[in-house]
């Protein structure tokens, strides 16, 4: 006789309850075999008839008994040959993180950011004044396109700061760029099947453009960028591209390329998908204004605060062309924010106070030193060993190794000396035509201490020789 447990933190009417489950799954109750009584069972367990009925009831409700009247229950006829053999169900245990990398002393990661250089304790700050100020509006959704107060706020920054032509009802927050991505997507698919990329471009980009549906048409680079006259031999009517700093070779378009580009969308009556991913971090160079400044009817604009203040805030805006804002808003009319009210307050406040302007500062300050520095460490201990690509904006650069050696390679050397760098190949549609030997080095979340001795080490590992 089945032993119910007093003292378990499992309740006797669930105990009961997988008892008889357990035996009509295992085949030890047959199709039609009837069960104790509520009575008996009571008797013989010396538990309540309540919590017997409630077991019953719910093996009656899943399936697994039918009642008779003035009979009592009895075992469904159930198809079970599917699940046999698989009583004792083996889990996979989750994958651990690879101990080699706790090898690791200098992490070249795109996308990281070093604590030590983030506001922390101001956004800390702002955020508890947000929730004691604006406690009241936390209990209900906001507006889909995001709080008002905050899209002032982006929308003075992006007219002074990019030249960006939009009024406030333009501007959507969006959970991140490719949320943002995906929404455009939604809006744009009975205008075009294909959207034109670079080749290369962001791995996660064409990604999310496959995933909803587009066949991503690769579109090479020349010295001044995308190529359009390779454009113009395609039927797409959209095109996304990086202009301010090329992802992940770092060409900045110039002014007669946009105007070439602009020109393409406006005879073919397509759309320019402008992702300004890197526009807040210039080094050395002007920034340059933005696509949407020179075309706001063909230009859908996106750009993120994540990547330059926290990577985990998730918070991006996409300004959309007004011939596209009646459908845009209509077709998702009624969604709830993406993006958490209290980030959005608190985000507003940093912009309303002076603080984002006077992060960016501090930011392309420090992230300049150590994009020089690393620049420098690299020409001096490699000479004309490498040929580097991307320089003067964001907040990576590509090293390319001359010589027959392959992309696995250089990781793999870099790995065993304790630097971790990463591949570059999956930023081509097609790997094949990647540029060889040739890594990627994020230096936003290494200090500027770091990079000399980590240099040091990269040499030491692709060279087989020390520096003096």
């Amino acid at each position: 006789m089945f032993v119910l447990k007093d003292k378990s933190d499992v309740p006797l009417y669930i105990q009961l309850y997988q008892h008889f489950r357990e035996q009509i799954l295992s085949g030890d109750l047959k199709p039609g075999s009837k069960l104790p009584s509520s009575r008996k069972l009571c008797s013989d367990l010396h538990i309540s008839r309540n919590t017997v009925d409630i077991a019953y009831q719910q093996l009656y409700s899943e399936g697994y008994l039918i009642s008779k009247p003035r009979s009592g229950y009895y075992v469904e006829k159930l198809d079970l040959s599917y699940i046999h053999g698989t009583k004792e169900v083996s889990y996979n245990k989750p994958m651990l993180p690879d101990d080699s990398d706790s090898l690791i002393q200098y992490d070249f990661k795109y996308g990281k950011l070093n604590e030590s250089e983030l506001p922390m304790t101001q956004w800390r700050k702002l955020t508890n004044k947000c929730i004691k100020i604006f406690s009241s509006e936390m209990t209900s959704y906001g507006p889909t396109f995001g709080e008002i107060n905050l899209r002032e706020e982006i929308l003075k920054y992006l007219h002074y700061y990019r030249g960006v032509e939009c009024t406030l009802d333009q501007i959507f927050i969006g959970a991140g760029v490719n949320y943002c991505l995906g929404m455009l997507c939604q809006l744009i698919r009975d205008i075009t099947t294909t959207i034109a990329m670079e080749e290369p471009g962001h791995h996660i980009t064409r990604r999310t453009l496959e995933n909803h549906g587009f066949n991503v048409k690769p579109i090479s680079l020349d010295p001044s960028g995308l190529n359009v006259k390779e454009l113009n031999s395609t039927n797409t009517k959209a095109v996304h591209v990086t202009p301010s700093h090329q992802y992940p070779l770092g060409i900045i378009m110039p002014i007669s390329r946009r105007l070439e580009l602009i020109e393409w969308a406006i005879k073919n009556n397509s759309i320019i998908i402008e992702d300004d991913y890197s526009c807040h971090l210039r080094y050395n160079t002007k920034p340059v204004q933005s696509l949407q400044s020179l075309c706001s009817d063909r230009v859908v604009y996106i750009g993120s605060f994540s990547k330059f203040l926290f990577p985990t805030l998730r918070l991006s805006y996409m300004i959309i062309p007004k011939c596209m804002l009646n459908k845009f808003t209509i077709m998702f009319d009624g969604y709830p924010p993406s993006v958490p009210f209290i980030i959005q307050k608190t985000l507003e406040l940093f912009m309303k106070e002076g603080h984002w302007e006077s992060y960016l500062r501090k930011t392309n300050r420090m992230q300049k030193k150590k994009h020089d520095a690393l620049v420098e460490s690299l020409k001096r201990m490699f000479g004309d060993k490498i040929s580097i690509y991307g320089m003067n904006a964001g907040l990576h650069i590509l090293v390319q190794v001359k010589g027959n050696v392959s992309e696995k390679e250089l990781i793999e050397r870099a790995h065993e000396v304790g630097v971790k760098v990463y591949p570059t190949s999956k930023f081509w549609k097609y790997p094949e035509n990647s540029l060889k030997g040739t890594v990627m080095l994020g230096f936003g979340g290494v200090k500027l201490s770091e990079i000399n001795p980590a240099v040091k080490l990269l040499y030491k590992a692709w060279t087989n020789n020390n520096v003096d």
